[in-house]
């Protein structure tokens, strides 16, 4: 279909997709999340495959696919939905998006965790 948008492939074509989001997903993991990291979050939510992490697994109980992909689910509606609510102490959005950025323009992430 002409002017289809594809869906991204990669981390870096979500980067530069949905900066915005990808800050917020940082900010409702409190910090947990590197921008590489929350990136790959939503990439495997776009994918509709499970994610991961030590923060989704811990949510899910456990490594198990299924609730796996209902706390990526989880973690992506709640990013949105809080997204006017991002403010202070560990899920500050502007610090967020500013390092989202800093990425998009070739700078290197934190390694970690994006607060620490």
């Amino acid at each position: 279909m002409i002017g289809e948008r594809t869906k991204p492939l990669t981390r870096k074509e979500v980067l530069h997709r949905y900066p915005c989001l990808v800050g917020h997903i940082i900010c409702d993991s409190l910090g947990y999340f590197t921008p590489q990291s929350a990136a790959g979050a939503l990439l495997a939510y776009i994918k509709g495959q499970s994610f991961a992490c030590e923060w989704y697994c811990h949510m899910a109980g456990g490594y198990n696919h299924d609730k796996l992909l209902q706390v990526g689910k989880q973690v992506v509606e709640r990013a949105f939905r809080s997204r006017r609510h991002h403010w202070g102490f560990m899920a500050h959005y502007p610090n967020a998006k500013a390092l989202v950025d800093h990425i998009r323009g070739g700078g290197e992430g934190p390694v970690f965790a994006s607060w620490f």
